[in-house]
């Protein structure tokens, strides 16, 4: 059954509050200064975890009050808080990994927070607007500034490393032997693989900086005595005889041409019988409300794509035709992580 229409009165009160600036940055607030983990730790009076935060202790109870409002803390008595229903998922540590995006002390967070009041103009022109404000487009910037790629690759890190052992045990790897890892960062999606999989081996590929720092997270697998380590660029040919090359969450950094061109060189390393498995974000032909979380998260990555790199999350359609312009035709498209809108979109030659 459908919902009935709200009112102008009740309309207006749900774009307000979604509208409102003061949501994500009370979050952001609580998280920089590390308010779910004192609680966690059970500083739960109001006095002491203001001294133990580094905050003002009446402008800390009205961050509070409005935390409280939004299901985040309890205040079960006076000057006491507690973690509220939503409250766990700020943590540290959390799975989830949303205290790390919201932290305005990693310069990461804080950048990418800084673009997304160049929405407006990323619509207009359908450029990344980073530059605009940093003076420098994305990945030169990250060059250019050790702390902000630091923060960049430690993000990355964390996503790889929740996202291997899912990928490990989600997709069928029995007909594989090697595994070619493209742009495999510093190699914990690889390693998971690997540990699962005693009969397969693999190559790591990423830039020669960051294969470099993958030893620690090889060795930790158990895994280095199968991997071999290879610095170099995407863009450039790949180790060959390949049974499956992984993409995982690179071909969005991209625009069009620039990921037919990265799926080319994985098509040119593969075996006669191997396979491109590309680990994305698949929008809906046809966005509809209410949205599954997954679809949310889909559309909220896209625009980030927008605001920084000129590229994009991609429907299936598109994907298909990124796969037939490289010479590769898409197999099947399986949920990975449903609720952050992650599917694994597998590829062979034609």
């Amino acid at each position: 059954m459908a919902d009935r229409n709200l009112t102008d009165d009740e309309a207006t009160a749900k774009v307000a509050r979604a509208a409102t600036l003061f949501t994500p940055w009370a979050l952001r607030a609580a998280v920089t200064l590390r308010i779910p983990d004192l609680i966690a730790e059970g500083v739960t009076d109001v006095g002491e975890l203001a001294r133990r935060a580094g905050a003002e202790p009446n402008a800390l109870r009205r961050l509070i009050r409005y935390l409280v409002l939004l299901e985040v803390l309890r205040t079960p008595a006076a000057d006491r808080v507690e973690l509220g229903e939503l409250g766990a998922v700020l943590r540290r540590g959390h799975a989830a990994g949303l205290a790390s995006a919201l932290d305005q002390a990693e310069p990461f967070a804080r950048r990418g927070d800084e673009a997304i009041s160049g929405l407006p103009e990323a619509v207009r022109t359908g450029k990344s607007v980073w530059a605009g404000f940093s003076g420098r487009p994305f990945w030169d910037d990250l060059a250019a500034d050790p702390a902000l790629d630091q923060s960049f690759a430690a993000a990355m890190a964390a996503h790889a490393a929740e996202l291997g052992p899912v990928l490990a045990t989600r997709h069928d790897w029995s007909s594989a032997r090697r595994v070619v890892d493209v742009g495999g960062g510093t190699g914990h999606v690889l390693a998971a693989v690997l540990a699962a999989h005693r009969h397969l081996t693999g190559t790591l590929v990423d830039l020669p900086d960051t294969v470099s720092q993958a030893g620690p997270v090889l060795v930790a697998a158990g895994v280095a005595d199968r991997v071999d380590v290879v610095g170099g660029s995407f863009f450039d040919p790949l180790p060959d005889g390949a049974d499956v090359c992984v993409l995982a969450n690179i071909l969005h950094d991209w625009p069009d041409d620039d990921a037919v061109a990265i799926l080319r060189r994985c098509a040119s390393a593969l075996t006669g019988t191997g396979r491109v498995v590309v680990v994305e974000r698949v929008l809906d032909d046809v966005p509809v409300a209410p949205a599954e979380p997954g679809q949310f998260v889909a559309s909220q990555r896209d625009l980030a794509m927008l605001l920084l790199l000129d590229a994009g999350e991609r429907t299936a359609a598109e994907f298909r035709a990124l796969g037939a312009a490289a010479g590769l035709k898409l197999t099947e498209i399986v949920p990975l992580v449903p609720g952050q809108g992650l599917f694994t979109v597998t590829f062979e030659v034609r």
